[in-house]
């Protein structure tokens, strides 16, 4: 959601995983095949060449290797993270055989919203009590959890420091649940 000059409320358009996936690969390729083209040229000067600048070509192929990684990676989880919460959206009441709820479509999209903004994809499960969970586990044992509602998000942190429970509500909740994920993994 977004908002016009005049403060109406907009729905912000939707697209579809294959899409996104096509989009951010021929933008890449467009960028690699640029820098590519730098590299291949490099190869060929000589580095006593007026004009040539080691630091300056080892700074592009850093940017090019991160880039690369970054959204082969951004790319895979968005479509992965996408699957998983259509399959949840697909589940009809009862869908536990214990008396669960079905998914609104309101909650789904809210955490497709925030796995778009994440800096590492999670572990994402429907739960009994009507919430999506999200979770990050390092191989140390420490791990972090979130509970989606379409009201607030209930977070969950065991590391060697202690467990920590709280909730987050409002405008900023997806963005302190960001810098959580950024945290738990620095």
């Amino acid at each position: 959601m977004y908002y016009n000059s005049n403060n109406a409320v907009l729905r912000q358009p939707t697209v579809g995983a294959n899409k996104v996936s096509s989009i951010v690969s021929y933008a890449m390729n467009g960028l690699f095949e640029r820098l590519e083209n730098i590299f291949e040229f490099k190869s060929g000067i000589k580095s006593s060449a007026v004009g040539y600048n080691s630091e300056e070509y080892e700074q592009l192929e850093k940017i090019y290797s991160m880039a690369y990684t970054k959204i082969n990676s951004l790319e895979k989880n968005y479509v992965k993270a996408n699957a998983t919460l259509s399959e949840i959206e697909k589940l009809k009441d009862n869908w536990n055989d214990n008396g669960a709820s079905a998914f609104s479509s309101k909650l789904i999209e809210k955490c497709r919203g925030i796995v778009m903004q994440l800096a590492s994809e999670p572990f994402i499960c429907p739960t009994a009590c009507g919430s999506i969970q999200f979770e990050y586990e390092k191989e140390n044992g420490d791990y972090l959890e979130f509970e989606i509602y379409e009201d607030r998000i209930e977070c969950f942190l065991d590391t060697s420091g202690g467990e920590q429970e709280f909730n987050l509500h409002g405008i900023s909740a997806t963005d302190r649940m960001k810098q959580m994920v950024v945290d738990f993994y620095a």
